[in-house]
């Protein structure tokens, strides 16, 4: 690096070169963490939205009288290549308060309840599994929700998308009785097929996911670039100790807290710091940021 340190502008270019590299890595965090899948067209994830407002609102009354709920999000017959309408089912759920929607952890949980929502759905209940065999292995969850997609259409101005729900509950004494629920459809609308919205209304979709997108890319980026600044003092003490050692410790520090920064970001995002994404994002911000908090270092003993 002493050797480039002589080329002409190099400070420049290799501050440069980091910045362009965290601002990559800022953008596939926000596609990672904080996007969701993007396969609907606007008038139809407008539609999704008003069914999902209609469903969760049985599960807002259900935790009125029965308290909290752990509720088990089976996949989505029929959704999208990237299931976003599971991603969207799970997201209104967890913001009803009392709520608490995930995926299913238990196999076996997963293997009955579909079992018996295909019997359902295709009418033969003879070889469907006992709704109470269903929780055996998960006492904790208090319900099952699986959705089919009965109908997904948007035309130039207004959309439909219908769904077909389908729950297995457990009551509220002390066996923890196990029933299946009649199915019910639920139909949302948009556009002008929705009395009260206007026909584009969904166009603003675009604008808050680039809105989301570049907060995002803000917040990695001053983070990063803050890190070295806000060790100024710090580097300045250390270089006057003339040793090598502290020199790397201090960059391996400062890569560390950029690294740290990365999964609390992630964890925030989404409840979980270390996940397939999370690492792999930290393995391509792991150079970079050393690359990047390496040129910092040079330009403050400089100074």
């Amino acid at each position: 690096m002493s050797l480039m340190d002589n080329i002409p502008g190099w400070k420049v270019f290799s501050a440069g070169i980091g910045l362009a590299a965290l601002a990559a890595v800022g953008y596939f965090v926000y596609v990672w963490f904080i996007a969701t899948p993007q396969d609907l067209k606007p008038l139809q994830e407008e539609a999704l939205a008003h069914a999902l407002d209609q469903l969760s609102e049985r599960y807002a009354e259900k935790v009125r009288t029965q308290g909290e709920q752990n509720v088990v999000v089976m996949p989505v017959e029929g959704d999208t290549t990237n299931k976003q309408v599971r991603a969207k089912l799970i997201t209104r759920l967890n913001r009803v308060e009392g709520i608490k929607a995930d995926l299913p952890r238990d196999p076996t949980l997963e293997q009955r309840a579909g079992a018996l929502v295909r019997g359902m759905i295709s009418g033969d209940k003879d070889d469907a599994p006992d709704p109470q065999a269903v929780f055996e292995d998960s006492g904790e969850s208090d319900e099952v929700i699986s959705v089919k997609v009965h109908q997904n259409w948007s035309g130039a101005d207004s959309g439909i998308f219908s769904i077909d729900v389908y729950r297995i509950v457990r009551d509220e004494t002390p066996e923890r009785k196990a029933r299946v629920l009649e199915p019910e459809r639920i139909k949302g609308l948009s556009g002008t097929a929705r009395p009260g919205d206007e026909p584009g209304e969904a166009s603003g979709d675009f604008w808050s996911g680039f809105g989301r997108f570049m907060l995002g890319l803000i917040i990695v980026l001053a983070v990063a670039g803050a890190l070295p600044l806000l060790a100024w003092p710090l580097a300045k003490a250390v270089f006057r100790l003339d040793s090598n050692l502290a020199n790397i410790g201090l960059l391996s520090g400062l890569t560390l807290l950029d690294l740290t920064a990365l999964f609390v970001y992630s964890a925030l995002a989404t409840d979980a710091a270390f996940n397939t994404t999370a690492v792999i994002s930290g393995a391509i911000l792991l150079p970079l940021a050393a690359f990047f908090n390496l040129a910092m270092l040079n330009f403050i003993e400089e100074r």
